[in-house]
């Protein structure tokens, strides 16, 4: 997928989200859980080093979404809108997960049984991407003020505002 294709994809996906203002992560995936008709679980965990900084696994009934507890707050975020970017993408299959990123995700359960239960599967580079752009514009949106289109200028600044504002739209108009 070339990249202005995926911005609009990515775009469009955005938009249909009811991105909480303020913004808030866990409000975020709330509402996507509800839409999507399963829950979301969100656990901050120590992740290995050379691993991944977040990992979603879609069980049967329940999506998680793990992330990496020792990092700052807005990683943490950016990491769960990533995650998150799978799920709203409809991202299929999960990323591979190591014998010891299962243990301590998972330390009940025998390592190669999870793997095995995740069926081995990654996600293409064009999943990611997808993710990341879809990530990237959740923040973007999340963070966007909205614009002030209604203001007044005092009577006696009215002239100078409207020569500045011609000046900076390059309409020049002399003035005999």
């Amino acid at each position: 997928m070339n990249f202005k294709r995926l911005h609009q994809r990515s775009l469009e996906l955005v938009r249909g989200l009811d991105i909480p203002s303020p913004f808030d992560v866990w409000e975020l995936c709330r509402r996507v859980a509800d839409r999507h008709g399963r829950p979301i679980h969100l656990e901050a965990v120590r992740l290995p080093a050379d691993g991944p900084c977040g990992l979603w696994i879609s069980a049967p009934d329940v999506d998680y979404i793990f992330y990496e507890r020792d990092t700052s707050p807005l990683h943490q975020e950016h990491i769960i809108a990533h995650e998150l970017g799978h799920v709203v993408c409809g991202h299929k299959e999960n990323a591979v997960m190591g014998a010891e990123t299962a243990r301590l995700l998972l330390p009940n359960l025998d390592p190669r049984m999870v793997q095995g239960v995740l069926q081995r599967t990654y996600y293409t580079s064009a999943e990611e991407q997808e993710a990341e752009m879809v990530a990237s514009l959740i923040l973007q949106e999340a963070n966007r003020k909205p614009l002030e289109r209604n203001w007044s200028v005092p009577s006696e600044a009215a002239a100078t505002v409207e020569r500045l504002d011609r000046s900076l739209r390059g309409t020049h108009q002399d003035e005999g």
